[in-house]
This record gives C-alpha cells, structure tokens and sequence, in this order.
C-alpha cells in the first residue's frame, strides 16, 4: 500500500498588544505612539491549507487564524524536560496582499480576500 504525503507549512503569526507599566498603565514610545508588546505564536498547517499558505503567505502579509491549541513536551539533549506550544489551525484567511517584496511571491493569484 503506497503512503500518502502530507504537506506541513509552519508559520510564525505575531500579535500586539499595548505594553503596561509597573502600575498597569499604558505609555507612549518616544514617536508618541502607545508602546506595544509583542508575542510570537508557531502555527502549523497541514495538507491543501498547508499547500494555500507556502504558495501565497509572505512575511508581514496580515492574517488571522483558526485553529487549536496543541502542547508538546520533550527532552533535549541534556534530559532536561522542554515545553511547547503551537497552533494547528484549520483556516487561514489572507486579510492583506503580500508585502510584495519577492518576485516569487508576489500574491497576485491568491484567494479572493473578502
């Protein structure tokens, strides 16, 4: 019997939200603007949405993602116990254009944004 291939893509998708002070205010940053915190969050898509996602996403291209939330546990190499989380999601939706800077992926045949 002939094993199927599944296609992986990983991204990673980067939400902001305003930074706080010791006394949980919000501050500017020195262009006036309100200082913002960032978090990193490893998503992984699979099959046809894995395929959808390495053709047409691009650094810096807007998206929002659906999915769940999936922790791992390992050892590493020195037996210390590691910890780790990642989205799997189940849709991706393209909010922007790609940001256009690469000649190979340059979005124009992407899926209709709504």
């Amino acid at each position: 019997m002939a094993r199927r291939r599944t296609n992986v893509t990983g991204i990673t998708v980067v939400t902001d939200r305003p930074a706080r002070d010791k006394d949980g205010k919000t501050y500017k940053d020195e262009n006036g603007y309100t200082a913002k915190e960032n978090e990193f969050h490893r998503v992984t898509c699979f099959n046809g949405l894995a395929k959808t996602v390495g053709q047409y996403c691009s650094k810096g291209q807007l998206v929002s993602v659906q999915g769940r939330i999936h922790y791992t546990q390992w050892e590493d190499k020195d037996g210390v116990t590691r910890y780790g989380t990642e989205i799997l999601a189940d849709k991706v939706d393209f909010l922007s254009r790609g940001n256009g800077s690469s000649d190979d992926n340059d979005n124009t045949d992407a899926p209709e944004i709504d």
